[in-house]
């Protein structure tokens, strides 16, 4: 084994990832994971369209990699050393998996020879994630076969199709390294591996589409989606036939004429049998509202499941789901105008959705006035994504993202630092409680490194507010330590310690002048004092 073959096959790795579509790269240093490291510094200094981020926190640059390859909707790759390191990964690669994100993971492991032997940082780094990853692979760089160099241009590319192929999702390539581990540096890269091409697969279908003309008062659900493709074809199905459609904030379809923030009719039960669809569509994944999901199901309606496989919805209530676009759908389907439709539809326009009088529904309403057409909007899990759900009508934007598989409050400011490199040449808003802040305070680190433009919002309810209107509050003996745990954080000490521009908002009227930064203004933290609940 030479240097020269663990440089060839390196290069022809890189190049692989590059040819199936790859531009992002976020590594975490480490000793182990040099050569590719290196190699991929070099690359992007002949290839202007590569570009690598470094991230000494691991789980930081997870979530940053998921945040990335969200917004750019483009496989992003990891690169991190042996051991824990690769461990730091799991909780950002299970949102991907759930999330249906394209992530590439590469860890460089320790040797066969070294391994169950104590070895130091060597553990096993296949098992840990394959709940989570759709395939994985483990290529030995350094063989000298010929074969191997085939096998590693073929293989790379399959594994990044299949990471990129609905349901997108990880992928790991686990790199066993001997030492030395420095390749030939200051050599021009190989030439471009010769890609892979797919045909398009047929889709699947669970049921077909056929005529709607038997149901005179349907609804459109739209839950959270991945993508904004179908945004146009949908509202003009919906207005060429009356149909209401209710949106989730993460559907990416969310206007001012959508049925949103209705929660407050469904959970007093206000709506007589009028109200109720003969069949609901529903497009994208869970929707983030409770009460409405169990109004559906109390009340029993029929529901068509578009786009998502039928073992994916929790309620059981889809009578059937079709495992195509909802393109595909939308264009395959008749329906016809009818009088009965026209009036369900005003029915349901005309309730009014609940403005709100606490200061998150002020700081939401402020948002959805301010923020641009182009602006990207992350927001952290729990009570804050709730509220926006809720207040927020999409008037100026629909670009709402947030980490919606598994849900946690970790990742948070690292997802969304990730999710603004790819919005630029727009600033991106995060929207975040205190205690999700607090969980990811180490992505701050990217943020004054690379001065993202992002403008960082938090709503300080002082700990876990969304507890206060659940049962646990009323074992008020134990409440405060066990569920509310204030944190009594600094936050202005937080911003000196990143060198981040801080301000704290004694109302909404000073937000607009602050979130009009130019793109070149960097990071800023502001500070919103929030309800508890």
């Amino acid at each position: 084994m030479t240097a020269d073959r663990l440089t060839f096959n390196t290069k022809h790795l890189i190049s692989a990832l590059v040819t199936a579509g790859v531009k992002n790269f976020v590594i975490s240093p480490g000793s182990r994971s040099t050569p590719i490291a290196l190699l991929i510094a070099e690359y992007a200094q002949y290839d202007a369209t590569i570009h690598y981020w470094v991230d000494v926190d691991e789980r930081s640059a997870a979530f940053f990699a998921l945040g990335l390859a969200k917004g750019s909707q483009q496989p992003v790759v990891l690169l991190a050393t042996s051991g824990t390191a690769v461990l730091e990964y799991l909780p950002a690669v299970a949102e991907a998996q759930v999330s249906e994100i394209p992530l590439i993971l590469l860890t460089a492991n320790r040797p066969q020879e070294l391994q169950n032997l104590g070895a130091a940082q060597t553990i096993p780094q296949i098992e840990p994630f394959t709940v989570y990853a759709k395939n994985q692979l483990s290529l030995a760089l350094q063989d000298d076969e010929p074969g191997v160099t085939e096998y590693i241009d073929f293989k790379v590319q399959a594994l990044v199709h299949e990471a990129w192929r609905t349901p997108a999702g990880p992928v790991q390539i686990d790199l066993p390294l001997r030492k030395p581990l420095l390749p030939d540096m200051g050599k021009a890269p190989i030439e471009p591996v010769q890609p892979l091409t797919y045909a398009a697969m047929s889709k699947r279908t669970l049921g077909s589409p056929h005529s709607l003309t038997a149901y005179r008062r349907i609804m459109i659900l739209a839950g959270p989606n991945v993508t904004e493709d179908y945004q146009d074809q949908l509202w003009q199905f919906a207005q060429a036939y009356s149909i209401p459609v209710w949106t989730d904030i993460l559907s990416r379809v969310r206007t001012p004429k959508s049925l949103y923030g209705l929660n407050d009719w469904l959970a007093d039960d206000k709506l007589d049998s009028k109200y109720l669809p003969d069949l609901v569509l529903r497009f994208g994944k869970t929707p983030i509202s409770p009460n409405l999901l169990s109004w559906l199901k109390q009340k029993a309606i029929p529901i068509w499941q578009i786009g998502m496989p039928a073992d994916l919805d929790y309620t059981r209530q889809s009578q059937r789901c079709f495992e195509m676009s909802p393109s595909e759908f939308l264009n395959s389907v008749a329906c016809v105008q009818s009088n009965e439709q026209q009036a369900f539809h005003a029915r349901w326009q005309a309730l009014k959705p609940n403005k709100g009088t606490s200061r998150a529904s002020n700081l939401i309403s402020c948002l959805d006035q301010t923020v641009k057409p182009d602006q990207a909007i992350f927001v952290a899990n729990s009570l804050s994504i709730r509220q926006m759900d809720t207040y927020f009508s999409g008037k100026n934007s629909h670009k709402i993202y947030a980490n919606r598989g598994v849900n946690g409050i970790d990742g948070i400011i690292s997802s969304a630092l990730g999710l603004s490199v790819s919005q630029k040449p727009h600033r991106s808003i995060l929207l975040t409680g205190d205690l999700s802040f607090f969980h990811d305070m180490n992505g701050l680190m990217m943020a004054k490194k690379y001065q993202l433009p992002l403008d960082i919002i938090i709503m300080n309810n002082n700990g876990g507010g969304i507890f206060a209107g659940l049962p646990q509050a009323q074992c008020k003996q134990y409440f405060t330590e066990l569920f509310a745990t204030p944190l009594n954080l600094d936050f202005q000490a937080i911003a000196q310690v990143y060198d981040l521009p801080y301000t704290a908002v004694q109302n909404v009227a000073q937000l607009p002048q602050l979130l009009n930064q130019p793109v070149t203004a960097g990071p800023q933290l502001i500070l919103y004092e929030s309800d508890t609940y």
